[in-house]
């Protein structure tokens, strides 16, 4: 079962999808079995910061208390250029999946999934759901081929598009991946897009999982 949470009133589920057997999200490894208030959304990047979070991350085994957002992404195929990876800053925050994409595939699994960056970009956590193509399916309904997961990361930065993730806790039916290209964007909101990558190449693989920034958490 997974723990998906009410919504509270302050808080609001590429990266991510195949099974706990050392698999991680689309957006970062095998794959992965709330939306708050953006208030703060028309915010510069430059002037953007949340409080402390540290309340988000629990002690009991389940990694963190984050509703998994409502917004249901489903997966896109793409014929055009990839996007190019150039890292960037991580801006804390309450991120949602918006966007699930992949390039030399021909499907993919849909997105419920969200990332809260805190610490100064130091510290992520995820949590949510891979979907059917379509965005339909849901995990706890026993939809075949789905996974979960819940956990939290140490992030360390490889220059100039590698995001290291140091697990500190992992549950659900899939783990993360150990590392991922990412492009930080300065757009407003903010974006943060994820992607597996070919050992050969550098390019994604499999899908880009694009995140967009609601607010803090």
């Amino acid at each position: 079962m997974t723990t998906k949470l009410g919504i509270p009133h302050v808080l609001f589920a590429t990266a991510l999808a195949a099974g706990c057997s050392g698999a991680s999200p689309d957006d970062g490894g095998s794959p992965q079995d709330s939306k708050p208030s953006s208030g703060d959304d028309a915010a510069s990047t430059s002037s953007i910061s949340c409080p402390n979070s540290s309340d988000l991350i629990t002690s009991d085994g389940t990694c963190n208390n984050v509703p998994f957002p409502t917004n249901r992404v489903p997966f896109d195929v793409r014929s055009d250029t990839p996007p190019a990876f150039v890292g960037g800053t991580l801006v804390d925050g309450l991120y949602a999946a918006i966007k699930a994409e992949g390039w030399d595939v021909s499907t993919g699994s849909g997105r419920q999934m969200g990332i809260v960056l805190m610490n100064g970009g130091t510290t992520m956590l995820w949590f949510g759901q891979t979907l059917n193509r379509d965005g339909s399916g849901d995990v706890d309904a026993g939809t075949v081929g789905l996974y979960w997961l819940r956990a939290n990361f140490e992030l360390s930065i490889e220059p100039p598009n590698i995001l290291g993730l140091d697990p500190t806790c992992e549950d659900g039916s899939t783990a993360g991946p150990p590392k991922l290209l990412y492009t930080a964007t300065a757009t407003d909101p903010p974006q943060l897009l994820l992607a597996n990558a070919n050992p050969t190449s550098g390019s994604p693989t499999g899908a880009v999982t694009t995140y967009e920034r609601q607010g803090c958490p």
